[in-house]
């Protein structure tokens, strides 16, 4: 016992020295390294309405400005195409309906000189009886986003089919992406939705704000021209579930102006 006893005293200074050798040692800053240096203040920018990390870099630059005029300038070419111009088809509606009450009419612009493709495929699908956005329902409400319409298959979303005559012997349902021209610069844009690249069908959507995440993914064709007011009340207005409307919200009719 006595043993042990002046053991430990004779140990304890080697002890009290090493740990006050330790405590002495300065702990690492939290900011330090490119993870944090990387994560400064992005969640206030997020709250901001800045966007993620991806939308706040230095590298990323967008003007909406410059965007708009681009998108006008698109639009633009509608009227310097004699062609078209003369057929009078650069505009289709859509009477939209909310729980069996008078529908209103929205009024869409159509890029139809530089994007033919998708937009005769948005014609099409427009004049379609029977198989086309006539009867169709709203299926989602992304507030963040916009309108989603357009699943002539299901009407839920989950499938769409392009118009016969746009499809080909290879890609009978879906047909590919045309060109990133018209930027998703703020409300009333009109989109295709595809699930994935050159995968276009039916599926559409119409922006109640700026998405810029849908840049160089979804191909924009369209604006609103009248009838901004019926989106935005349907956006703002109808109560949703997991983005789903709880009230049948459907395109009654629809066609070219």
């Amino acid at each position: 016992v006595t043993m042990m006893n002046n053991l430990l005293r004779s140990s304890t200074p080697k002890l009290l020295s090493i740990h006050l050798s330790t405590s002495t040692i300065p702990s690492r800053c939290m900011a330090t390294g490119t993870r944090g240096a990387r994560g400064h203040g992005w969640l206030q920018k997020y709250r901001a309405g800045l966007g993620g990390r991806h939308l706040q870099g230095r590298w990323h630059y967008r003007n909406n400005e410059e965007l708009n005029q681009v998108n006008d300038e698109v639009f633009a070419l509608n009227s310097k195409d004699g062609a078209d111009a003369s057929k009078n088809n650069n505009e289709a509606y859509l009477d939209i309906s909310v729980g069996g009450e008078e529908a209103r009419r929205v009024v869409i612009e159509l890029a139809a000189a530089a994007l033919p493709k998708t937009v005769e495929n948005f014609r099409l699908l427009c004049q379609e009886k029977e198989h086309g956005y006539e009867s169709t329902k709203l299926y989602k409400i992304e507030k963040t986003v916009g309108l989603c319409l357009g699943d002539v298959v299901s009407n839920d979303g989950t499938g769409g089919r392009c118009h016969p005559s746009v499809g080909t012997a290879d890609s009978p349902f879906a047909f590919e992406d045309e060109g990133f021209l018209v930027s998703h610069t703020g409300p009333g844009i009109v989109s295709m939705m595809s699930p994935g690249v050159h995968r276009n069908d039916s599926r559409f959507l119409i922006t109640t704000t700026e998405a810029p995440q849908l840049d160089g993914r979804f191909v924009a064709f369209g604006r609103v021209k009248e009838g901004m007011d019926v989106v935005n009340d349907i956006a703002t207005s109808i109560f949703t579930k997991r983005g789903r409307p709880t009230v049948d919200v459907k395109v009654v009719g629809c066609g070219v102006v």
